[in-house]
């Protein structure tokens, strides 16, 4: 039962994006639909930390997330996280143009996306090494591909 659950779920998301855009490792998208997802960021709030700048999602804007990707309301949530498009680090905002319902399962999960952003931000805003808009424009080229570098 708990695979065919699963497997709702991933064709679910899977209708959000494109072919190219789904990890073959669990059937999800690795990026946002940009029709409810598109982003939306304020660069000049780049490298702040959480600790300045806390996280804000309601519930209800979560189960309005939830719906508009075609989750279940009772979706466990534990098997994601309601994550930004563009990082929080970046300067995403936490408004629902730049949330959404990322899965944890796959080689490209949420877990693994964390990393390539973590590798990231090291490189904006602890070495200065790169500018925000170098980061930007690698991680809309497919983050995916930044994977083997961290």
């Amino acid at each position: 039962m708990c695979a065919i659950v699963f497997l709702l779920a991933s064709l679910a998301s899977a209708q959000h994006c494109r072919k190219i855009d789904i990890d073959r490792s669990s059937g999800f998208c690795t990026v946002p639909d940009p029709a409810l997802t598109p982003g939306e960021m304020d660069s000049a709030l780049a490298c702040v930390s959480n600790r300045d700048r806390p996280r804000n999602v309601s519930n209800s804007e979560k189960t309005v997330i939830l719906a508009a990707y075609g989750y279940a309301a009772d979706t466990d949530k534990s098997s994601g996280e309601f994550d930004h498009w563009f990082p929080h680090w970046m300067g995403g905002s936490d408004g629902p143009k730049n949330i959404w319902f990322e899965p944890h399962a796959g080689k490209y999960g949420s877990f693994t996306k964390d990393k390539v952003e973590l590798m990231l931000w090291h490189a904006v805003c602890v070495d200065k090494t790169m500018s925000l808009n170098q980061a930007k424009r690698r991680y809309l080229q497919g983050w995916t591909r930044l994977v083997s570098q961290h």
